[in-house]
């Protein structure tokens, strides 16, 4: 159960990638072309990303909060589960996420750019802290931008502040040390999919958006699916059901007196 929680609540991705910014060339390891011709071809591939980074990014109206509610479809080695999610955004301030079986809260997530906390009832344990936690236990650099990217259907790296190459007319890739991600396209510029593989490693972690709606002029996910290719397996599936558009929200949160703190 834990690790369903956690999982599900800061948007795994077991098998990513330590996060890193646009790599700078280094003078000493490359030699750096000056020729025209070079210079043209970096700049209409760069312009075709831009192009594409705009496209995407317009899809998305701005608001200020969202309350989803959600059925959730969790599978591993172990069994199976279909709880409720009930997910309150803040957009870039604060997320809470409540998982509840029959209408009872099993568990919960707090998030800010600066705080990851959670609670579970059932094993009566807590986390408060950083996101080094979820980094140590999953082997991934996660923050907050990119938990509310994957549950708002955009690009869980920002596709301005990477350095992406463009594959071909759908397809988008980015090489993080020895993680290669691919974008797969749709014909308005969503993503349709993100995979990612390491090197030399069958492991793969696909996250796909098989479906999309409108509510209230808002571009959002009908589905999320998370496909872990590894030792253990796990595959998840969101569907989103209800969505209200800046409701006011209640975002308390409050750890329970008997639970056990999880040590780093």
């Amino acid at each position: 159960m834990k690790q369903f929680v956690l999982i599900l609540s800061f948007g795994v991705l077991a098998i990513s990638c330590k996060t890193a910014k646009t790599k700078t060339i280094d003078a000493t390891d490359k030699t750096v072309e000056t020729t025209k011709e070079t210079e043209t071809k970096t700049t209409s591939k760069k312009t075709a990303i831009n192009d594409i980074a705009t496209a995407h990014y317009n899809l998305f109206e701005d608001f200020n909060t969202l309350k989803i509610t959600g059925n959730v479809d969790y599978e591993d080695q172990n069994g199976s589960y279909s709880p409720t999610a009930e997910i309150l955004i803040e957009k870039g301030k604060q997320i809470l996420i409540s998982i509840k079986y029959f209408g009872v809260s099993g568990a919960k997530v707090y998030l800010t750019p600066e705080r990851a906390s959670y609670y579970e009832i059932l094993g009566s344990t807590y986390y408060d802290g950083d996101y080094q936690f979820i980094s140590k236990l999953l082997g991934t650099t996660v923050s907050y931008e990119n938990v509310e990217n994957l549950l708002l259907g955009k690009a869980f790296y920002d596709l301005n502040e990477y350095d992406y190459t463009k594959e071909n007319k759908d397809q988008l890739a980015l090489k993080l040390n020895q993680f290669l991600v691919k974008l797969m396209l749709g014909n308005r510029n969503e993503i349709l999919s993100t995979e990612v593989t390491q090197d030399k490693k069958s492991d793969k972690f696909v996250l796909s958006y098989p479906s999309y709606q409108m509510n209230s002029n808002l571009f959002l996910p009908k589905e999320i699916n998370i496909n872990a290719v590894q030792k253990n397996n796990i595959r998840i599936k969101i569907d989103y059901r209800k969505i209200n558009v800046n409701p006011l929200l209640d975002f308390r949160y409050k750890i329970p007196n008997n639970s056990k703190e999880i040590k780093i």
